[in-house]
């Protein structure tokens, strides 16, 4: 039983044969094909708690592996791990699987769910003064009917520190393009058994108030980095305009993360950060506005011009994403977040709750001030409050575990369902507002629209001013 500290990268099948001649690991390698079976309930209560079983066929050894995942930063696993030897395909349940025993999971309760054969090609070197352990695989997962290939890289951190395993994925990186890996094996599997997603919305954060501002602030990043990449893989695969929403959804939350905890990253760095990341919005932000403008066009003749300067936009964005730097920044986001360095800032001492309290109060302020009388505000001061007023949904978000149970619960509820109303009439005037701006004089007349949405808007922004504070 131990941890294994883990960085995940992604790359095509044909990659991992270039990264393979490139004889980069030295000539000591280890072949081997590993077939195994991923097990769990009829209800998938393994997977619901962040726990893995499965059995694997290595060289005639059958061998039962346990996970249980304590964090990852957007392919950095620290995962718990229980491995032995088992005679048979039928899972073992006892004082050695004490993850399983804790969920009260009986053996006859794990049924097969999904099998992988992996041809693997192993490692042992030393980079940066660490141990690492290689292993190249190109795999398939498979489940019912269906079957999907896949090629990754895993870096195991034997000894050392982890900053060694992000510079030899970026010494790998300029051999085989290579991007951060946020999917386990297992999550590849259960994801085969369900419906083909079109695009992946943002996950649910779970925080406690025992935790540190910094440990928040690395689930917090974790999170929207998951996001983005899971919808940056669908993006690069094919043309899905939900991914390409969810994936600029992603940019946005995590530009508003920096704005939360950046002042707990140490240097200009998280700075430098920011500033990529939100040039990376703007690519899908274009897509993005002509998408919705085609959706909204009846004028077959604008619609055409519309659709060809999204394909055009489209085209920068593939550049975009294909470009070295692109693959490089979100390497860089998983190694700050999962190694720093930290600030001596007070307040990464403060108590959870503490630091969630005032970065909820100040960005209410915020949208209390660029709200100010909302009926007059012109459309760039509109759409700045409109800004404002996602920063602190997603603020709210990244937060609102901390007040999902006692007397704030409620507040916490009314509080999210009045901003939710003012973000849709918002959102509303925004495209009504692009709309304009892209057709110019052949925009049809939307004053009367604009206007029912502008009273709707002002009273949801009172509405929302008027909510107790959950944090106070």
């Amino acid at each position: 039983m131990g941890n294994e500290v883990e960085l995940k990268l992604e790359l095509a099948a044909d990659a991992v044969d270039e990264l393979d001649r490139a004889d980069l690991f030295g000539p000591d390698k280890h072949h081997a094909l590993l077939h195994a079976t991923y097990y769990d309930t009829a209800d998938q209560k393994l997977r619901a708690h962040g726990v893995s079983l499965r059995i694997r066929n290595e060289n005639g050894h059958l061998v039962q592996t346990v996970k249980a995942s304590n964090g990852a930063v957007a392919g950095l696993l620290d995962r718990g791990e229980q491995e032995f030897a088992v005679p048979g395909w039928q899972p073992e349940v006892d004082e050695r699987t004490p993850d399983i025993l804790a969920l009260a999971v009986a053996p006859d309760a794990l049924i097969a769910q999904f099998d992988l054969v992996v041809r693997r090609d192993s490692f042992s070197i030393g980079h940066c003064d660490a141990a690492i352990e290689v292993a190249l695989d190109r795999g398939t997962v498979k489940a019912l009917t269906r079957s999907a290939p896949f090629g990754e890289v895993e870096l195991e951190l034997k000894s050392g520190e982890p900053a060694a395993l992000f510079d030899l994925a970026r010494t790998i990186d300029a051999i085989a393009p290579v991007r951060i890996g946020v999917l386990t094996k297992a999550d590849r599997g259960y994801r085969l058994l369900g419906k083909l997603r079109r695009a992946e919305k943002a996950g649910r954060i779970s925080l406690h108030p025992a935790m540190s501002p910094r440990t928040a602030c690395t689930q917090v990043l974790a999170d929207c980095l998951r996001q983005y990449r899971l919808n940056e893989a669908i993006v690069l695969q094919r043309r899905v305009p939900e991914a390409i929403h969810q994936a600029r959804v992603a940019l946005r939350r995590m530009r508003s993360a920096f704005g939360v905890f950046g002042g707990l990253l140490a240097g200009d760095a998280a700075d430098e950060l920011n500033i990529a990341v939100r040039n990376l919005a703007r690519r899908y932000g274009k897509v993005r506005d002509l998408d919705i403008l085609i959706g909204g066009t009846s004028c077959e003749e604008l619609r055409a011009g519309f659709i060809r300067q999204r394909d055009r936009a489209e085209m920068e964005l593939a550049v975009t994403l294909a470009a070295l730097g692109t693959r490089r920044l979100t390497l860089d986001i998983a190694e700050r977040i999962a190694i720093g360095p930290w600030s001596n800032a007070a307040a990464g001492e403060l108590p959870l709750p503490d630091f969630a309290a005032q970065a909820l109060e100040r960005q209410f302020r915020r949208v209390r001030k660029h709200g100010r009388h909302f009926a007059t505000l012109d459309d760039p001061a509109r759409h700045k409050f409109r800004k404002e007023a996602k920063k602190l949904r997603y603020t709210t978000d990244f937060f609102v575990s901390l007040y999902e149970s006692g007397p704030a619960a409620k507040r916490c509820d009314k509080f999210l369902d009045a901003l939710e109303d003012l973000q849709g009439y918002l959102g509303e005037m925004n495209d009504l507002a692009v709309e304009q701006m892209m057709l110019g004089p052949a925009a049809p007349d939307r004053s009367a629209e604009t206007a029912r949405l502008r009273d709707k808007a002002g009273k949801a922004r009172h509405a929302l001013l008027e909510c107790e504070p959950f944090w106070a």
